[in-house]
């Protein structure tokens, strides 16, 4: 459960030279057109998380992600166990089949200025964020150019995003996400398909008799 609950947290709360003010907002405006212009897409994920207070090195996850504009998403944990967390737009499902229990959750209070409301395609990037100049190297982009943002709304959790997309198509190829605490993760996407045409049935959940329900305002 906790390699969900880490990625909930941070979602909830995308070689560089130095560019003028007019070429980066540029930019943003292009990765941001770009992926608005995105009806769907499923592939695969790795999740990598690094934590400070640790010396057991870095912990992997990973599985299957689809998205289906406008606001829906789901994240299957296939490993190390498995886990699912899904959105219709409006409620999201936190399920975890060995604890068989699942937290529900209403999107609009943990969406507004965060990354998940980018990846959802209801936020914007210059709206919601700041870009600065990159603070440390949290993902390769050899092939990539990488942009480091930093939330214009305070959050305990969230200190900055950097997102790495591709140089030509401006796709998202992978994200990274600290803390204030100096804790990170970054989430690479896979074998991407993009524009499928996915059955809204996915991204609802149905809650069982067997199941404990968890209900959360925060």
């Amino acid at each position: 459960m906790k390699y969900i609950r880490l990625i909930l947290i941070y979602l909830f709360c995308v070689g560089f030279v130095s560019q003028s003010g007019a070429e980066e907002t540029d930019l943003l405006q292009l990765i941001q057109k770009q992926y608005q212009s995105i009806l769907s897409f499923s592939g695969r994920f790795i999740q990598t998380s690094h934590r400070v207070d640790t010396e057991t090195g870095p912990k992997k996850a990973g599985g299957l992600v689809d998205y289906k504009r406008p606001g829906k998403m789901r994240w299957l944990y296939e490993k190390p166990e498995e886990q699912l967390l899904v959105t219709n737009g409006k409620t999201m499902w936190l399920f975890d089949p060995l604890l068989e229990n699942v937290t529900v959750q209403k999107l609009e209070k943990i969406t507004e200025g965060t990354a998940l409301s980018f990846l959802l395609g209801l936020g914007n990037l210059k709206s919601d964020f700041n870009r600065r100049k990159i603070s440390k190297k949290l993902i390769s982009y050899q092939d990539g150019l990488v942009v480091e943002l930093e939330p214009k709304k305070s959050t305990a959790n969230l200190a900055f995003i950097q997102l790495n997309v591709h140089p030509e198509t401006y796709d998202l190829l992978s994200i990274a996400l600290m803390d204030q605490q100096g804790n990170y993760r970054t989430i690479e996407l896979k074998s991407m398909k993009y524009n499928l045409v996915l059955d809204d049935k996915i991204f609802e959940f149905i809650v069982t008799d067997d199941m404990e329900v968890i209900e959360t305002d925060n």
